[in-house]
């Protein structure tokens, strides 16, 4: 493997090129014989046992953190803020915690470079989603390391994501690097519910303490790993908007024993029904486009569909091929999904009304108040009525082109693993948009190597990551953050 870097930045002792290509376990070709006997070996420890050092804290601080309790709601961040300060400032970096409401706690801390070029941020939530236990092969609060990964809840999102970001700024500030940009630490509460208690409350309350910022550096893609082909670095510059909407059925109400023709509830499942049938059209956007057609050259049998893809998509059956996969549906689809529902407490009465709430997502272009108006004339009923959710907010996206995509490129190209990154837009939303919306440019991308069905098991049962998969992760951060803007002192 041969890494490129600044003949400037080469000057350092050992070069931090050789040294996290070691930290990698790969054969450093390419790199000056020489290089490695610039370093005083008895002076200071090599860069390698640094780096090395702290990536190997990584999977006992992630047991440590699951085993806080931040399930949301209600969250109490603040035990797990507190757990990342102490992390920091045992190393010597300043770290502050703002608790909007008690309980909900998030963290900031910046590790100071010369100013030359403007901040990177580094966003992860320490709120977690809730379990359903007997589901679970692992207890989910316990963080136990088993068959050499770490189990539980927030082990993938985002606690990892947390204590990965958290060791490469301990990394890098070890290393001495010089970073011509600073580097901001952001761990905020309340993500899964929206955010309105942790990065939308900074946002809007703090901002001078990030207005200076270029990028974000969030959760929402990871290192795909797949059989016989090259692993893939996810990098979401864009995600789906939410528009999340109560669907609200009424009726007389009565005892169970002597029910009317139409019913709260009966409306409700009607109105449901019909929700559930609707073919909503395909939207083929820019980015989902970009996305496929670099895929193609990952798979030959569809290249040529891949290649064109919304005209592919009117093909019947090669759009029930794609359509089936729900993943690759949602890139191409408003999604609707019902997932509670509230009507009577007792069977044996039928209540005056009854509810459903909708989590649906919106791409690109389209206005949550639009496709509100078009549910409304779709269920078509005077007894129900459609309303509006407390979260709902517009699609984001950032450019393709920058120094921050390039340090990703340039990390890709690099690995050992022969790796292609792949552009893309995000199904779920995170909080990238508040930052978004204020004119900093955001990314969802995590360099943790996953499998599918790692992947897919981030709000389910059994989240997991590999020990070695997490180690490796900071040390790659380390060098995306090293290739996005490192002097020498």
């Amino acid at each position: 493997m041969h890494r490129t870097y600044s003949s400037l930045f080469l000057k350092r002792a050992a070069t931090i090129v050789v040294i996290l290509c070691f930290a990698l376990g790969c054969e450093p070709a390419g790199v000056e014989a020489e290089a490695p006997a610039v370093v005083p070996v008895a002076a200071e420890p090599a860069p390698l046992d640094v780096v090395g050092a702290v990536a190997d804290r990584a999977p006992e601080l992630l047991s440590a953190y699951i085993r806080i309790d931040t399930v949301n709601p209600p969250g109490n961040e603040i035990e797990g803020a507190r757990f990342l300060q102490r992390l920091l400032e045992a190393d010597g970096i300043d770290a502050q915690i703002f608790e909007p409401q008690p309980g909900r706690g998030s963290l900031y801390a910046r590790l100071r470079g010369n100013g030359s070029k403007r901040p990177i941020i580094l966003l992860s939530h320490i709120d977690v989603v809730p379990v359903e236990p007997d589901a679970w092969s692992q207890p989910p609060f316990e963080g136990l390391i088993v068959d050499g990964a770490v189990h539980g809840r927030g082990a993938l999102d985002a606690k990892g994501v947390g204590i990965i970001q958290a060791l490469a700024v301990i990394a890098l500030r070890r290393l001495g690097v010089e970073m011509d940009r600073d580097i901001i630490l952001l761990a905020t509460a309340d993500e899964e519910t929206g955010g309105r208690m942790g990065a939308g409350w900074f946002v809007e309350n703090q901002f001078s303490l990030i207005a200076d910022a270029e990028f974000v550096l969030n959760e929402g893609g990871f290192i795909r790993r797949s059989e016989g082909r090259p692993l893939i670095y996810n990098l979401n510059a864009g995600e789906k908007g939410p528009c999340w909407f109560d669907v609200v059925a009424t009726g007389d109400p009565g005892h169970g024993s002597r029910p009317a023709a139409d019913t709260a509830v009966t409306r409700l499942v009607e109105a449901l029904g019909k929700l559930s049938a609707w073919q909503r059209p395909i939207d083929v956007g820019p980015v989902v486009a970009g996305y496929y057609a670099a895929y193609a050259t990952l798979d030959e049998e569809h290249a040529r569909q891949f290649r064109q893809l919304a005209r592919s998509l009117e093909d019947p059956l090669f759009r029930d091929w794609f359509m089936s996969d729900p993943v690759a549906a949602a890139l191409v689809q408003n999604t609707i999904a019902p997932t509670v529902l509230q009507g009577s407490s007792k069977t044996n009465i039928i209540p005056g009304e009854a509810r459903a709430k909708v989590d649906c997502r919106l791409l690109p272009g389209h206005d949550c108040g639009d496709f509100l108006d078009d549910v409304r004339a779709l269920i078509g009923n005077e007894h129900v009525r459609v309303e509006r959710g407390a979260v709902a907010f517009g699609s984001s996206q950032s450019p393709l082109d920058n120094a921050l995509t390039e340090a990703v490129e340039t990390v890709a190209a690099n690995d050992a693993a022969a790796a292609v990154v792949l552009p893309g837009l995000q199904t779920g939303f995170t909080d990238s948009h508040y930052f978004r919306e204020k004119g900093i440019a955001a990314y969802g991308f995590v360099p943790i190597v996953v499998s599918n069905e790692e992947r897919v098991a981030t709000h389910g049962p059994n989240e997991r990551v590999q020990v070695e998969d997490l180690r490796a992760g900071v040390v790659r951060l380390v060098e995306i953050l090293t290739e996005v803007g490192a002097r020498t002192q």
